[in-house]
């Protein structure tokens, strides 16, 4: 975790200090994401919401590197059907990526080397009409809340090709091979708390078509996520998030 604010940082001092030339200007975007897809546990498959998730986005090329870091704040809480019956579950997530970008020389190709960081919040709560579970004679509703923080090192590789001189099509894909969490889970009124160190990795991916227009690049394209998590502790599955997601968005080309 360390290790990716320490990037963001970097990322963000190069954008202050001037290292990018005039001729390659820094930018500032942001896009809307649909979220379609679903969320798997061991208690079934929900499908996600279909939500205009936005993220927003800095880039600063200097010579042949492209430094960028992408994000969105505590984005929810989001409401959903939880697959359990009578039970509410909303769930509030945000998100960093950052990654340095080596574009090789006179040819179309690019790798990056980077880390991602997710925070997710989930809370779940029952009602029962009757006793709950286990004879309990007490409260009628349960509140569950899952939280955890998972981050690890991104390995990306790029293709760009230039279809004109102010457009261009874009294919990245993403590994995070290993990527660690602890999930901090509170049940209350009972005051029961569990932690469950896990371990995840994921395969991303993204399709950009980029149109350039004076001081704006308007950006189409597609995303796709990958994530899968186990339990450390007997390998079971913990959760499963498969998502495509089209996207739209607007950037700015910032200085002179």
């Amino acid at each position: 975790m360390k290790r990716t604010g320490a990037f963001a940082a970097i990322v963000l001092a190069l954008a202050t200090t001037g290292i990018a030339r005039a001729g390659d200007r820094p930018s500032i975007g942001i896009t809307l994401n649909a979220t379609i897809g679903s969320h798997q546990e061991s208690t079934g498959t929900e499908r996600v919401p279909l939500l205009p998730l936005p993220l927003f986005d800095l880039r600063v090329p200097f010579r042949h590197f492209e430094a960028e870091v992408e994000g969105v704040p505590a984005f929810g809480p989001v409401g959903y059907d939880s697959g359990i019956t009578s039970a509410v579950r909303t769930t509030r997530i945000s998100y960093m990526f950052g990654t340095l970008r080596y574009r090789i020389p006179n040819s179309p190709w690019s790798a990056g080397l980077g880390a991602i960081l997710y925070n997710q919040s989930t809370v779940t709560t029952q009602t029962f009409l009757t006793a709950c579970p286990g004879g309990c004679s007490g409260p009628s509703s349960i509140t569950e809340t899952d939280a955890s923080r998972v981050g690890g090192l991104r390995y990306e590789v790029g293709y760009t090709a230039a279809l004109s001189p102010l457009r261009s099509l874009a294919l990245s894909i993403g590994i995070t091979p290993v990527m660690h969490a602890s999930i901090h889970e509170d049940i209350e009124p009972f005051h029961d708390m569990f932690v469950a160190p896990e371990t995840a990795s994921q395969v991303d991916g993204q399709l950009r078509f980029a149109m350039q227009a004076r001081n704006l690049t308007w950006a189409y394209g597609l995303r796709y996520i990958n994530y899968l998590a186990h339990f450390d502790s007997n390998g079971a599955l913990s959760d499963r998030n498969t998502l495509v997601m089209p996207f739209a968005g607007v950037s700015f080309l910032l200085g002179r």
